[in-house]
């Protein structure tokens, strides 16, 4: 069974979160929850000045 690629945009997020765990912003045991209030945290100031869609 062949592994499918992920998005480019799941992939950004993937790093955000590892680079935030090797920071130690991150614990081992995060929730998901927690996880995704990490991702929108990490994610605001790219989206602030993106209303233009």
């Amino acid at each position: 069974m062949k592994k499918k690629p992920l998005r480019p945009e799941t992939e950004r997020f993937k790093h955000i979160l590892i680079e935030a765990y090797q920071r130690g912003e991150l614990s081992a045991n995060i929730t998901a929850k927690d996880m995704v209030q990490e991702l929108v945290h990490q994610l605001k100031p790219i989206f602030k000045g993106n209303n233009h869609k």
